[in-house]
């Protein structure tokens, strides 16, 4: 038996001697015919199967390697299976939790026509409010308890247990009494809240255990997963009651449809189908009761405009529903009037009505004399001459002129605008003006050809039509002219005007007082984080990625422009600023107030913290694997990323590998990502940039590189936009990278600020398109279906799966003078939860295995 045991041992060592002679190209003239052609077949397979796994085919390239394996003995290929197993188990694992997550968005689209449908049986019994006001409540008393949560802690005190065993109490209680309400009711909507309270006191118990659980490893794991199963029986209870279901309907039909992998099949489906229409038809039911606010939500990105992006009609009346909004916003006593029907939460459907921070008064004095400050007829009419000029498309100027003309007739109707400009009273004067806008507009409807000077001239006539009736502010019809017909082109061109300069320059600059957050704005939803920064108060109150502000000190964002919020949020150093915060898998908006200080932007970040503020770039310091997190681009970026390559290359043992996350990265300066692009490509195309007037000259890479040659991965999601989206396209194109990760946002546009008079107002236009290496054109344009980057292997994750890593990112990346253990703990979890970062991992520990040499087995002694 052990002859026979060491005999088969030899003979495996001369399958394996005889391999590596064919990999030298010398093959041992000694060995049989048929063991040449099985080694070659092992080498074969074995490349097959690494070429599979690195491209992303890990099911496929896992079956290869059992079929490698068969052939020869190989250490290498032992360990490729199984950091492929490990890694197909969690993956199995993320993509069954984003599933749940499409079937529970779907079952509450179900849930909210449930409502719709039993919504007046719930108002002729007065229950609808009795119903809210308990939900309500549970929702207060549950969110008091999570905000004992600790992320470094795996072991509650005591008397924490009991306030938050407290809080979960009142919640059974709550839950008992609006039970007692519907008790005798029957039909599909009694049965169904009946259900999903079972399954709240299910989950509030399960809760309750996690908490009373206090040593066990991994509670805090235990804990989240408890709290996010309370907070989903909680937002089906929350569709039940709302207030507004059919919004709630929208609002949850726009989730499950950014989790399918098919957007385009899934609006096909009758229930999808069924839902527009019914959308679309409230929606110009209040339209034509010009209930407005109520409107552009119907077919704002939270509505339709979220659920078929690239519906003509659908953009036309979310243009027009806001273009009242923005009136009322700007110049109505008191801002925006709040609606009959409350706004909705996207998280859960709380009505905004009952969250913190509700503003009732305006500013100090009426927004619109700030805004007017400094505007002349001058800037608006070299505004239309700098988009004959410039601007990236053929203008349409029939759009333009019409667009400046119904804004100034859209303003001249709102009651709302009226109670401060008081020229709006003159009831004869204003029915004059109408009439003889009126005239206008069929004129440039009617008109063949419409040029720059068609516009120009519309714009004289209305001044000369204000001052024949209304006589309003010259200023005030000049910016509302100038807002129409910009609103026809794209939502990166806008005017910065006087009063905005300032803010706008502010954005530019490496360092601010405010509390350092990257924002973004979406036409018709609140503000978006795009990230916090490291180390800025923002970071440190616990503001996140994906977060909407809702509210700056009280103040509404919805119908903000960029450049009004950053105004709002920035300001005196020690200075305190609250923000109501909207977030993904909370039940309500809350308020953060964080105090304002100097902001000096880090855009280069590694993995872990170290003592004193600096980096350690090596995610895998056995396997030498380094990553770097770029968070903007500015003009220091590629400069300070050079150092870091350069240290990376230099250590000992040098680096072997790079994974740049480029997740949430919004962008900035196009020179900063030419040359960071550079630092990793020795020749080619980087960047194409082509407007209507031409092309720029291409930008060409270096051998000024300091990483030209090393094995490269790229994270980008689908907030990586503009300057990032350079960088992973150019690294794409040239087979320089991999990416992993979502499709990029397709921000591909250039926007250039042109002075307009003095440089006391300025035109952000957009003048040319980005395109990649391969031609591809990274904007995203109406009706699309190509945009900004693929991933090489794509990895969809859901905005929970998301906030449970980025949430534990915070504190890391705050973390410096701490117990070394407790961070390293810290970043295990941190990495356990990212999904997309494993995923990058995995090919490049699988690039570096694809290097090796197949291991060769003992010799028998």
């Amino acid at each position: 038996m052990k002859f026979s045991r060491y005999f088969a041992i030899f003979l495996s060592a001369l399958v394996l001697w005889s391999a590596v002679d064919v990999f030298s190209t010398v093959p041992d003239r000694s060995t049989a015919p048929a063991d040449v052609e099985k080694t070659k077949d092992f080498a074969q397979v074995r490349a097959e199967a690494f070429k599979s796994l690195i491209s992303g085919d890990f099911a496929g390239g896992s079956a290869l390697l059992d079929s490698a394996g068969t052939l020869a003995a190989d250490s290498t290929l032992v360990k490729a299976k199984t950091l492929t197993a490990e890694y197909l188990k969690i993956r199995a694992k993320s993509d069954a939790e984003r599933q749940a997550e499409l079937s529970a968005a779907v079952k509450r689209v179900k849930l909210a026509r449930l409502a719709q449908g039993y919504r007046p049986e719930l108002l002729k019994a007065k229950l609808d409010e009795k119903l809210w006001k308990h939900i309500r409540s549970i929702t207060d008393s549950v969110t008091s308890a999570d905000e004992f949560l600790a992320i470094n802690s795996t072991s509650q005190p005591a008397d924490v247990r009991k306030v938050v065993l407290g809080h979960l109490d009142s919640a059974d209680k709550e839950l008992t009494s609006a039970c007692a309400l519907v008790v005798g009711r029957k039909g599909p909507w009694p049965e169904a809240f009946r259900t999903s309270a079972k399954n709240l006191t299910r989950t509030i118990s399960g809760y309750r255990k996690a908490w009373l659980k206090d040593d066990q490893p991994g509670s805090w794991r235990a804990l989240k997963k408890a709290s996010e199963d309370v907070h989903d029986a909680l937002i089906d209870m929350g569709v039940l009651v709302t207030k507004e279901p059919l919004m709630a309907a929208l609002v949850h039909a726009g989730e499950a449809m950014e989790l399918t992998d098919d957007p385009d099949a899934f609006r096909r489906q009758e229930w999808v189908v069924e839902l527009i229409r019914d959308a679309d038809k409230q929606g110009r039911k209040l339209v034509k009761e010009k209930k407005w606010l109520d409107a552009v939500m119907i077919y704002g990105r939270d509505g339709l405009g979220g659920i078929d992006r690239d519906n003509i009609a659908f953009k036309e009346m979310f243009k027009k529903t806001g273009r009242h909004v923005r009136v009322q916003s700007i110049y109505g006593r008191g801002g925006v009037s709040a609606s009959k029907t409350p706004t909705t939460n996207k998280a859960t459907t709380a009505p905004v009505e009952d969250t913190p921070g509700r503003a009732t008064t305006p500013p100090e004095e009426p927004k619109w004399k700030k805004m007017i400050t400094g505007i002349d007829t001058v800037m608006v009419r070299t505004a239309v001459e700098r988009i004959d000029d410039n601007y990236v498309k053929e203008p349409d100027y029939r759009k333009i002129g019409l667009g400046g003309l119904d804004a100034v007739r859209v303003l001249v109707t709102s009651s709302r605008a009226a109670e401060t400009l008081s020229a709006l009273k003159d009831k004869p004067a204003r029915l004059a003006f109408l009439k003889g806008i009126d005239r206008q507009i069929e004129q440039m409807r009617s008109a063949k050809s419409p040029d720059c000077l068609d516009v120009k001239e519309a714009l004289n006539r209305v001044l000369d039509l204000n001052s024949d009736t209304l006589n309003l502010p010259i200023e005030v019809v000049n910016m509302e002219f100038a807002e129409g017909m910009l609103s026809t082109l794209d939502k990166f061109t806008s005017m910065i005007w006087p009063y905005q300069e300032e803010n706008f320059r502010k954005r530019t600059l490496g360092s601010f007082c405010g509390v350092g957050v990257q924002i973004r704005k979406e036409p018709g939803r609140a503000i978006e984080v795009v990230t916090p920064l490291a180390d800025a108060p923002a970071l440190q109150a616990g503001i996140r990625a994906g977060d909407y502000i809702i509210r700056v000190n009280g103040v509404e964002t919805r119908m903000m422009d960029l450049e009004d919020t950053v105004k709002l949020i920035t300001g005196k150093k020690g200075t305190d600023v609250t923000l109501t915060i909207r977030r993904s898998g909370r039940s309500k908006p809350f308020d953060v107030t964080i105090r304002r200080d100097t902001i000096r932007i880090q855009t280069i970040k590694g993995w872990r913290r170290l003592p004193g503020g600096k980096w350690d770039f090596f995610i895998d310091p056995v396997e030498r694997i380094g990553y770097i997190r770029l968070t903007l681009f500015t003009s220091d970026t590629a400069d300070k990323l050079h150092r870091v390559l350069l240290n990376l290359r230099r250590a000992k043992p040098p680096v072997r590998g790079v994974i740049v996350d480029m997740r949430f990265n919004p962008g900035g300066l196009l020179s900063a990502a030419e040359d960071v692009s550079d630092e990793f490509l020795a020749r080619g195309l980087i960047v194409l940039i082509k407007g209507r007037r031409g092309q720029s000259p291409p930008k060409n890479a270096t051998f000024r590189g300091s990483y030209q040659r090393g094995k490269v991965i790229v994270l980008v999601n689908q907030h990586s936009a503009s300057a990032s989206e350079i960088v992973a396209g150019a690294l794409k194109d040239w087979g320089r990278a991999t990416i992993v990760g979502e499709r990029t946002y397709g921000k591909g546009s250039v926007q250039r600020p042109m002075p307009l008079k003095s440089k006391l107002a300025s035109l952000k236009l957009t003048t040319a398109y980005y395109y990649l290496p391969s031609g591809r054109c990274l904007h995203r344009t109406n009706g699309s279906k190509t945009w900004g980057v693929d991933p090489d292997v794509p990895v969809k994750v859901t905005i929970r799966q998301t906030n449970r890593w980025a949430e534990i990112r915070q504190e890391t990346d705050i973390l410096k003078n701490v117990d070394a253990d407790r961070l390293t703990d810290l970043l295990k979890k941190q990495l356990s939860e990212d999904v997309q970062l494993q995923t990058a991992l995995l090919p490049m520990r699988l690039k570096l295995l694809a290097e090796t040499q197949p291991a060769q087995p003992a010799k028998a002694a």
